[in-house]
């Protein structure tokens, strides 16, 4: 029997010992605070993304204020003739590339001018008398001035020239 007793006492012992420790509540409210405590230095703040409309850029149609002035000889049949033709164009470009667009135009304009006079030198007397003869040279000057100032076919384009506005005719 002094075993058993002996045995209870050392159980009852043993059970004091193990209630000398921190209780459960308290050790499970120390982790979270400190694992709240890292999580705030831890992880990032969430930020909010604004969604921003882009801008929408219209199209806007835009006239060159520097004419092109041609005086040239066109194909006769008999004689010699005199042919002055002054124009300028329009162009449409989207508005937030407007200043590349007058960019381009300057670094190309004396091609564009080359070209132009090339284009009107091939035309005969009768073509450029007739309305329908007009009419096809005010296709080609835009074609013409388009890849001249803007690139060439297939590339992407900032702009391109929609119409011819004529100024000055006089043949001769």
């Amino acid at each position: 029997m002094a075993e058993d007793k002996k045995k209870e006492g050392d159980a009852k012992a043993d059970e004091g010992k193990k209630k000398k420790g921190l209780p459960p509540i308290v050790l499970i409210a120390v982790g979270a605070i400190v694992g709240g405590v890292g999580v705030v230095f831890a992880v990032p703040p969430k930020t909010v993304e604004q969604k921003h409309e882009e801008p929408v850029h219209h199209d806007i149609d835009v006239l060159h204020p520097d004419p092109l002035k041609k005086t040239f000889n066109p194909r006769t049949k008999a004689g010699k003739g005199t042919a002055r033709i002054e124009f300028k164009f329009v162009y449409t470009v989207r508005e937030d590339l407007e200043g590349e667009a007058f960019k381009l135009i300057k670094e190309n304009w004396e091609q564009a001018n080359s070209d132009a006079l090339m284009l009107l030198k091939r035309r005969s007397m009768e073509e450029l008398q007739s309305d329908t003869g007009m009419r096809i040279l005010e296709k080609d000057l835009i074609d013409e001035l388009d890849r001249a100032l803007f690139g060439k076919p297939g590339t992407e384009r900032i702009a391109t020239v929609t119409r011819v506005l004529w100024g000055d005719l006089l043949f001769q």
